[in-house]
């Protein structure tokens, strides 16, 4: 018989439910149960158990959530730049042509661990897109093509709403435009070298880790070795997720200009001082999370009506205090290349056909 478990020292949130009364309640559940179906010992505990965590989900639904809201006071601060791709507050957007802001956006971090030049130029399948507003792929056609990878519910349902808005969700704000790519720099093996399979590992695709039930979650979308992903936002929800994007400067306008992907990668220390996280593995990243993530950016692209332009989480906060280096040895070409072949899944025979003429 299958057993049903409930876990009595699970985390009861902290929500108006205190835990003592929490507990009272699951306690006087068990209780209730054993008297109404006396009998059978085994059965009867069984089905206590499924009583008292049905009585205590209804009473408490964040009973047993992970709660990732920060506990602690974070005080406001303020950038002394807009960026090395010279944001502009009064527009809401970098400087320069789409494909221009694109090669300033999506740089990482050298050798020297200081942000790289710009990109000379960007892959075709990004340089003809990022910005525009043709060569969009069907609604009706993604929706089916969800449906078949089993992603109605979290993606395909939600097609036909727009993306969140700038000034968070204001109506007369612009659609978000940014589609900002993390890695989440662990788990960190320290001086430890990494196995020899981190792509199998289950460690590396644990998305329990990063699930969050209070709604903090801290990307739209998370992506783990093998290419499952988790989404935590509705890509609806404005969300901030780096330093520039939460400095008070800008009190609170760029809420929901940026959409944000963390792709799973593990990080070791480099040298011999304290523990960081400074080495990544080389590939970053596998082809089933750049496949996902190319289908993610095209989802997003199709909802705000036209292509959003990348952006790495080091750039945006290169000149922020404590910014991130993220993503390491991430390969431009290789989204790319993902774009191209989610896209052409999405081309009938007459586009196809149309496109190399």
């Amino acid at each position: 018989m299958r057993i049903l478990r409930c876990r009595k020292n699970a985390s009861l949130g902290s929500g108006n439910v205190d835990r003592d009364i929490m507990i009272a309640r699951l306690d006087a559940a068990v209780n209730a149960a054993k008297l109404i179906h006396r009998g059978h010992r085994r059965q009867v505990n069984l089905i206590a158990w499924g009583f008292a965590c049905a009585l205590v989900a209804a009473f408490a639904p964040a009973a047993w959530s992970a709660d990732c809201k920060p506990s602690h006071f974070r005080p406001p601060f303020f950038v002394t730049t807009m960026g090395p791709c010279s944001f502009d507050w009064a527009a809401l957007s970098f400087q320069g042509e789409p494909e221009q802001q694109a090669r300033c956006l999506m740089r990482g971090m050298d050798k020297s661990r200081n942000l790289a030049p710009t990109l000379e130029s960007l892959p075709p399948a990004l340089e003809q897109r990022v910005g525009r507003d043709d060569g969009l792929p069907n609604r009706d056609t993604l929706s089916g093509y969800l449906s078949k990878l089993n992603l109605e519910w979290d993606f395909a349902a939600h097609l036909w709403e727009p993306v969140s808005q700038a000034n968070d969700n204001d109506p007369d704000a612009p659609m978000a435009r940014y589609f900002v790519i993390h890695d989440t720099s662990g788990p960190n093996y320290g001086r430890r070298p990494f196995p020899a399979d981190i792509n199998g590992e289950a460690i590396f695709n644990k998305l329990a880790e990063f699930r969050c039930d209070d709604g903090w979650g801290k990307a739209h979308v998370v992506i783990n070795r093998s290419g499952d992903m988790l989404l935590s936002h509705e890509l609806s929800i404005p969300w901030r997720e780096t330093r520039f994007e939460q400095a008070a400067n800008f009190a609170g306008t760029l809420k929901g200009l940026f959409l944000h992907v963390e792709l799973i990668q593990p990080r070791k220390s480099a040298g011999r001082g304290r523990g960081n996280d400074a080495l990544a593995p080389d590939p970053g990243f596998t082809a089933a999370q750049y496949d996902r993530l190319a289908l993610v950016y095209v989802i997003a692209s199709v909802r705000a009506g036209r292509w959003l332009i990348p952006a790495f989480h080091a750039a945006l906060d290169a000149d922020v205090t404590n910014g991130h280096d993220d993503p390491l040895n991430f390969n431009v070409d290789n989204f790319a290349d993902s774009i191209d072949r989610v896209v052409g899944a999405l081309q009938g025979p007459d586009q196809k056909q149309a496109d190399r003429q």
